[in-house]
């Protein structure tokens, strides 16, 4: 009985036990391949974005650009890399700045804002300077402009200046005058180049001078090489404003008007420029000086931006934040009485009671002698006889003599230096002058001034003081 149960329990053991399955050889190798796969593939690199301000050494790099630097140096590669580099080049070519011949207006005969002077002006360049003018009829404001333009000195300036005036020969019949009208055209056409080249800005000639004509209309704007930006602008007050005005039946509003449009003027020079010139050919005219107080007086308040910067070193600004021109008083044509020590004591101490309480800058180093502080000390190679016991503490004025037939004669006595001299000290006192922020906009570009201009006269126009005034004039 034993036995045949334990035949039972091994029968039973032996029916529930699996068979055992060998595996086939294929099947191996397809496992040994799935597994060298594994082994070969690489783990993912995650890298991070490079930082701007992290340097090149600290920044992560690929496996592919490590490996590609440590093979070495690859002429080939390096020169296929210049020559795309050469071909983007070429492809975009720097735009050149176009360089002005004549002067172009800034504000028209009309007085609207022209814009044809934009693509003369750079938009990276913030070291320029712009000097403005103002005076009345005949004065000779594009005279003093092109002495300060001349970048070289001409031996014969007095020659030049003197033979502006005068009137081309018109003696010819008109028939003789067209039959040579060709062959003359080209001599003609060279002379009036050679002209252009020696005085940027036109001069009055006798017929001007003779018929009462002014000769600038509206503000003409030049720009040197230097970049030095150089405004001209009509005459102040001038009946020849009145005669050429659209109003057909002449009464006193037209002579209004006119006096309205040079104050806004002069207001719109006061904004927009470093140094103003104000020119006088007599000492002195009472109602110009109340004229330079009336556009102070006027002007409105222009902000280019919302932000307060602080005033830089030689600058004075007003109380409403707003930087003031250096103001040069000039006076042309002058005697040999205006030069002694005695007349220009007189002018510095009028001009100082004048603009005593202006806040255009007039003590700002544009002098004809030295002051206490040794402000202007090279000035005295030039005017030796003028001190501070002789003349007073000085101010920002500058004295011109006027042209003779007879300049060079030198057995005659002048009391003055020579024409050249005074006008080479002139200009160096004018480009020496300190370049001051013109608006609350730090580091304005010759493009961003020109904007600004814009606005300036937009906003002098539609100004409400201006018509006020118009009102009240008598």
């Amino acid at each position: 009985m034993a036995d045949k149960k334990k035949k039972i329990l091994f029968t039973k053991e032996a029916a529930t036990r699996r068979p055992m399955i060998l595996k086939s050889d294929r099947e191996v190798v397809k496992e040994q391949n799935k597994d060298k796969q594994e082994k070969e593939k690489q783990p993912t690199i995650i890298l991070k974005t490079r930082e701007q301000n992290a340097p090149k050494e600290e920044r992560p790099q690929s496996p592919k650009a490590q490996t590609s630097e440590g093979d070495g140096y690859h002429p080939q590669k390096i020169a296929q890399n210049e020559n795309k580099d050469k071909k983007i080049v070429e492809s975009k070519p720097t735009p050149t700045l176009k360089l002005m011949t004549k002067p172009i207006k800034l504000l028209d005969e009309n007085l609207e804002f022209s814009q044809s002077g934009l693509k003369y002006l750079q938009d990276s360049n913030t070291n320029y300077l712009v000097v403005g003018i103002m005076g009345t009829q005949g004065v000779g404001k594009s005279m003093i402009l092109n002495l300060i333009a001349q970048n070289t000195p001409l031996p014969d300036l007095c020659t030049q200046i003197l033979n502006s005036h005068e009137i081309p020969n018109t003696s010819e019949s008109n028939d003789e005058a067209i039959e040579n009208q060709m062959e003359n055209l080209n001599i003609t056409n060279a002379s009036n180049e050679t002209n252009n080249s020696f005085f940027k800005f036109k001069m009055q000639d006798m017929e001007q001078i003779e018929r009462g004509a002014h000769c600038t209309k509206g503000v003409d704007m030049y720009v040197t090489n230097d970049r030095v930006i150089l405004l001209d602008c009509q005459p102040l007050w001038s009946p020849s404003l009145i005669d050429e005005s659209n109003n057909i039946a002449m009464n006193p509003r037209c002579a209004n008007i006119v006096t309205v449009d040079c104050l806004e003027i002069a207001s719109f020079l006061m904004s927009i420029c470093h140094v103003l010139i104000a020119v006088q050919d007599w000492f002195t005219d009472y109602n110009f000086l109340r004229y330079i107080q009336t556009a102070e007086m006027l002007k409105p308040t222009l902000s280019a931006s919302s932000s307060v910067s602080v005033p830089t070193e030689g600058s004075e600004s007003s109380g409403d934040g707003e930087w003031q021109p250096h103001l040069l008083l000039l006076h042309n044509r002058c005697q040999l009485e205006d030069f002694t020590p005695e007349a220009v004591k007189t002018m510095q101490d009028l001009y100082r009671k004048a603009f005593q309480k202006s806040t255009l800058q007039l003590n700002s180093g544009m002098y004809m002698y030295s002051d206490t502080y040794r402000n202007g000390l090279h000035v005295d190679q030039v005017y030796k006889g003028y001190n501070i016991d002789n003349c007073g503490q000085p101010i920002n004025l500058f004295l011109l003599p006027e042209i003779y037939s007879d300049f060079d004669n030198k057995d005659i006595y002048r009391g003055h230096p020579t024409f050249e001299q005074l006008a080479r000290r002139l200009r160096w006192l004018v480009l020496g002058a300190n370049r001051h922020q013109i608006t609350n906009v730090p580091n304005l570009s010759e493009k961003g001034w020109f904007q600004f201009c814009n606005k300036a006269w937009e906003t002098i126009r539609k100004c409400t003081f201006f018509i006020e005034y118009e009102r009240l004039l008598p």
